[in-house]
């Protein structure tokens, strides 16, 4: 079964579109480190000129998707990860019957407080 991957974040006005790339810049580096066929980054601001979740999940699709997989990244559990992003799939999942499944937001991870460690001391 084929399988596509949405890595989904915030996104930035498209006024500040190189707040962007850092979000493409991780799609890359996730797709490349797990040999991911199909991989869309969508972004939930609609400001940020850049694809959102139905773009990505429409587009997946079309390469031969059967099942979708959103990877947020989301360090918290706010009201994107509680309500926008389930209400979101539920709609896509009716509107292209597809299989759609969201991955855990990350969370209070200990990968990431050592990366935010190691932040801190490149300017001690």
């Amino acid at each position: 079964m084929q399988i596509g991957i949405v890595v989904l974040g915030h996104g930035s006005r498209a006024v500040v579109d190189e707040a962007n790339e850092v979000l493409l810049e991780l799609s890359n580096m996730i797709k490349a480190n797990n040999g991911f066929q199909l991989l869309e980054t969508a972004f939930m601001n609609p400001e940020s000129g850049r694809p959102g979740l139905e773009e990505a999940v429409y587009k997946l699709i079309g390469s031969g998707a059967k099942k979708i997989i959103v990877a947020p990244v989301f360090i918290s559990n706010g009201i994107h990860m509680q309500k926008d992003i389930p209400v979101m799939i539920e709609q896509l999942k009716a509107k292209y019957e597809v299989e759609i499944k969201c991955a855990a937001h990350m969370g209070a991870d200990a990968k990431i407080a050592e990366i935010v460690s190691e932040r801190i001391r490149e300017v001690v």
